[in-house]
């Protein structure tokens, strides 16, 4: 049984200077990725928020964390989806992926948490080394439990969903690889080289509304 919930605004980074057609990107509400929009993105570490006070931040889109691995659930998902889809913010959710575990069952983890909306942006999956687990088998394995996961996504939601990473991590895993899913970089010592369609450019951020730092996310004027 699905759990109704809310989906957010992702923030996005393609992997490719163009746009194929079919991409999350292309299924996105008309000007969620303008030049120049500015997001955030927040889960449960950023604890409760003062939606009026965040009202009055130069703010397009934000992105709420809603699942990790196979059975954690943001315990701040739903009541930050509720109020950020209220608000007229694009709105989005994603999943920080667990390398250790199996790649369907944390899709399910997510599909059942997230409702298919209109409207709403494509799913995001958190891609990183930090807070990660050792892969438990082959990269080759790993990898095809990400494709999986990928693909269970795009078949529930309709769109390839964006992966949130690192160069790092994007160097070592993702590179050459998923060509029909956007990448959202994190990058705080500059724009990331070619294609960003959305860049995470600072971690320390502050907003009204929300105690302590928040992540700050940008659509570049060219990608």
């Amino acid at each position: 049984m699905r759990i109704t919930c809310l989906i957010g605004s992702l923030f996005l980074v393609l992997t490719a200077c163009s746009q194929p057609a079919g991409t999350a990107a292309d299924s996105a509400p008309a000007g969620a990725f303008a030049p120049g929009n500015e997001g955030i993105d927040l889960s449960h570490h950023n604890g409760r928020v003062n939606w009026e006070a965040l009202g009055s931040a130069p703010i397009d889109f934000v992105y709420l964390k809603a699942t990790e691995g196979r059975d954690w659930k943001d315990t701040r998902f739903q009541e930050n989806w509720r109020e950020a889809s209220q608000r007229g913010w694009h709105v989005g959710a994603y999943h920080f992926y667990l390398l250790c575990k199996n790649g369907a069952a944390q899709a399910e983890n997510f599909i059942q948490s997230v409702e298919v909306r209109d409207g709403t942006l494509p799913p995001a999956v958190d891609l990183e080394y930090a807070h990660n687990c050792t892969p438990d088998g082959p990269k080759a394995a790993v990898l095809a439990e990400i494709d999986d996961f990928l693909t269970a996504l795009e078949a529930e939601y309709g769109a390839p969903p964006v992966l949130y990473t690192t160069p790092e991590f994007h160097r070592d895993w993702l590179a050459d690889r998923f060509p029909r899913n956007p990448v959202w970089m994190r990058r705080l010592s500059g724009p990331p080289e070619g294609g960003v369609l959305i860049w995470q450019y600072s971690m320390k951020g502050r907003v009204p509304g929300v105690d302590g730092f928040v992540d700050l996310n940008r659509i570049p004027d060219e990608r």
